[in-house]
C-alpha cells in the first residue's frame, strides 16, 4: 500500500487556556464560592502547564463540522490526482459524529459523489485512524480494492463540554475534556502500482484498564452495575488522565522496546498521538527518537483524538518535512487501553 497524501482542515476559532479557565469560572460560580473558584483556577493552570496545552481549535460562527472533512477530502483528492469515481472505499474513523447509525462514511461518500465506493466506520477512540490504516492495507494487499480514503471529523465537541467543576477533585476526570481540539483529516491510499510494500503494524490491548477513559451512552446502566459508573454522565468524556497516561506510556515503551522491527530501525519522521505535549516528549525521549524528526501537534491544536496522527503527517507534508522515500514511525495510545505502532516508507 502507498500513501498518496494526507490533508487536514481545522476550524477558525482559537481557544486559549485563559478562555477555558474563564468558561470554568463562569459556570462553576453557580455551585461554589470564591475559595473553590480560586483553587480550581490554580489547579487548572498547573494541569495546563503539566500537559503543555496552549491552544485548541473549535467551530466558529457559521462553521459546520461536516464541511471540515469535506474540505480536507477535496484537497486530498486533488493532491492525489484522484477522481471521485476512482475511490473504491471510504473509512470514516472519527469519534466525532452526528449519530451512531448509519455510518458517517455515507455522508462523505454522498457529498463527494464517490459513486463506486463502499463505505463504513471504524470506531476505536484515538486508535481509530491507525486501525483503519491496517484495514486499508489488508484490502489493498489482498487485491480487494485499489484506492481508498480514510477520513475523520473530530469536531463539534466544545458544545458538549461540562464547564462546571463542582468539586476540586472532579478535575481528575474532567480535565481531559478541556484539552480537546477539533480537526478533520483525509488520507488517500492506493495499491502502489506494484512498488515494494513495507508497512508494519503492531497493536496490543490491555482491557483491564477499559474504564479509565469512557464516553458513555444513556444505555450504560443496562450493561454495567451503577456502582461501576460513579461520576460518568452520558455523552460526556470521563477520563482519569493521570493513571491513563502513566499506564499507556509504560505499555508503549515496553511494546516498542520488545519489538526489534520497531526498535531496530532509524526513522526520518515520527508522529505520535498527542494526548499531551509534554507526555509525548517523555515518550519520544524514552524511545530514542531524535527531536528533529518528531512532529508535535498538541500545543497548537490540543488533543485532536483520532485526527492527531494524520494531522501531524499533513503538517509535515505541507512544511516539506515529509518527503518521498522517508521512513515513518507512527505511535498511538488510546482508551482501552490500546497501544499501536506503524512503520512504513512514504
Amino acid at each position: 500500500m502507498r500513501v498518496l497524501t494526507i490533508q487536514h482542515a481545522v476550524p477558525s476559532r482559537v481557544i486559549t487556556n485563559a478562555e477555558v479557565i474563564a468558561n470554568v469560572r463562569r459556570e462553576t460560580a453557580r455551585y461554589g464560592g470564591a475559595a473553590i473558584l480560586g483553587a480550581i483556577e490554580r489547579r487548572l493552570e498547573q494541569l495546563f502547564e503539566a500537559s503543555g496545552t496552549v491552544e485548541r481549535r473549535a467551530l466558529g460562527a457559521g462553521e459546520c463540522a461536516i464541511d471540515l472533512v469535506i474540505d480536507a477530502t477535496r484537497a486530498a483528492l486533488t493532491e492525489a490526482s484522484t477522481a471521485p469515481e476512482d475511490v473504491d472505499f471510504v473509512l470514516y474513523v472519527g469519534v466525532g459524529r452526528a449519530w451512531i447509525e448509519p455510518a458517517m462514511a455515507n455522508v462523505v461518500q454522498r457529498r463527494l459523489g464517490l459513486v463506486n465506493a463502499t463505505c463504513f466506520d471504524v470506531l476505536d477512540g484515538c486508535m481509530s485512524w491507525l486501525r483503519a490504516m491496517q484495514i486499508a492495507h489488508a484490502y489493498v494487499a489482498a487485491g480487494v480494492y485499489r484506492r481508498g480514503l480514510i477520513v475523520n471529523c473530530e469536531s463539534a465537541f466544545h458544545g458538549q463540554i461540562d464547564w462546571a467543576v463542582r468539586r476540586l477533585e472532579d478535575l481528575e476526570h474532567q480535565f481531559a475534556a478541556f484539552t480537546i481540539g477539533e480537526a478533520a483529516t483525509a488520507t488517500v491510499v492506493d495499491d502502489g502500482n506494484g512498488d515494494p510494500d513495507d508497512f508494519y503494524f503492531v497493536f496490543k490491548n490491555f482491557p483491564e484498564h477499559h474504564d479509565l477513559c469512557v464516553i458513555p451512552l444513556s444505555t450504560e446502566r443496562e450493561f454495567f452495575p451503577p456502582s461501576d459508573m460513579t461520576e460518568r454522565v452520558p455523552m460526556r468524556l470521563f477520563s482519569l488522565s493521570g493513571p491513563l497516561l502513566t499506564i499507556a506510556a509504560r505499555k508503549l515503551i515496553e511494546t516498542f522496546e520488545g519489538d526489534s522491527n520497531l526498535a531496530g530501525r532509524s526513522y526520518d519522521l515520527c508522529v505520535g498521538h498527542a494526548a499531551t505535549e509534554k507526555g509525548s516528549e517523555v515518550i519520544r525521549r524514552r524511545l530514542g527518537i531524535p527531536s528533529e524528526v518528531y512532529v508535535p501537534t498538541h500545543a497548537r491544536f490540543g488533543n485532536t483524538v483520532s485526527a492527531s496522527v494524520p494531522l501531524g503527517l499533513s503538517i509535515a507534508l505541507g512544511e516539506g518535512r515529509l518527503c518521498r522515500g522517508d521512513r515513518v514511525l507512527l505511535i498511538v495510545a488510546g482508551a482501552g487501553i490500546s497501544v499501536g505502532f506503524a512503520s512504513f516508507t512514504f
